[in-house]
């Protein structure tokens, strides 16, 4: 991945605040965008069959591949990279968590998938609720795998709507198309209004989108209880941190007395998580 200049990353952070997305272009390189498509095919073909109970019926075109975290580690890597995490630590952390050094991401991952559109997607928020406001709960970032325009399923979204405070109006018809090329990163306040074109292009259109929330926010999947131990065992503690082990509440106050937690309370595997040993003490809030 790119390094960015300090200007430009004020830049994306400054469109972030007033449209409420940004583009950052070529920010994966070709090697790094096939590596990317080569994982998410093996990992698509792997999982196509499977049935997920309460999944919509979309379009067979409509192709997912969820919880990325548990397929491969590179997944893992990617989002760790200095200017996500930079962008990510001025938009989420938590400037009183304590527990983690203030340099370092408090904010964890909620949801991850690579997804490769087929019908249209109504305008939505992620946020779950709207808020006006300069603060968020909520973000997400798109690897563009595939090139994005209005024929094959871009991202469509109302600039400024994140500072509404209101539910999406899906009646309005004039809509802002993110046009993208293979290797940009996209990135915006899960507030803003925002959905997709059909694709109707007839060819396969993939992104990987992560979602991230403050540390507080509940998490759309269980990520700490689904990982596999082996992929827990090569993470570093910042990644695991990433992943939400620091951010477990505790099953009583025999464990802890704060949900949120430090690096010196990580256990040693998923397994002792499901357990519910006690961790090291964290220092009371």
């Amino acid at each position: 991945m790119r390094a960015v200049p300090e200007a430009a990353l004020q830049q994306h952070l400054k469109e972030l605040r007033v449209y409420g997305y940004t583009r950052i272009e070529q920010f994966l390189d070709t090697a790094e965008v096939q590596r990317l498509k080569a994982l998410v095919t093996r990992s698509y073909e792997a999982t196509r069959q499977l049935q997920y109970a309460g999944r919509p019926n979309r379009d067979a075109a409509d192709q997912v591949v969820y919880n990325l975290q548990n397929k491969d580690k590179y997944f893992i890597d990617i989002l760790d990279d200095p200017f996500i995490s930079r962008v990510l630590m001025t938009m989420l952390n938590d400037p009183y968590y304590r527990f983690l050094p203030s340099d370092v991401p408090n904010y964890i991952l909620s949801y991850y998938n690579a997804r490769s559109s087929g019908e249209r997607l109504d305008l939505h928020i992620d946020s779950v609720i709207p808020a006006p406001g300069e603060r968020t709960w909520a973000m997400q970032i798109a690897f563009v795998l595939d090139d994005q325009t209005p024929e094959n399923g871009c991202t469509v979204v109302v600039p400024g709507s994140h500072l509404s405070g209101a539910y999406t109006d899906r009646s309005l018809q004039k809509l802002e198309p993110i046009r993208a090329q293979a290797g940009d990163l996209v990135m915006w306040d899960s507030r803003l209004w925002h959905g997709t074109t059909a694709n109707a292009s007839g060819r396969p259109r993939w992104a990987l989108i992560a979602t991230f929330v403050m540390w507080w926010v509940k998490q759309t999947m269980q990520i700490t209880r689904s990982l596999p131990d082996a992929m827990y065992q090569t993470l570093t503690d910042r990644q695991k941190a990433l992943l939400g082990f620091c951010a477990i509440p505790p099953v009583d106050e025999t464990q802890r007395i704060n949900t949120k937690c430090g690096y010196d309370a990580l256990l040693p595997s998923v397994e002792d998580y499901h357990r519910c040993q006690t961790a090291p003490s964290a220092v009371e809030d």
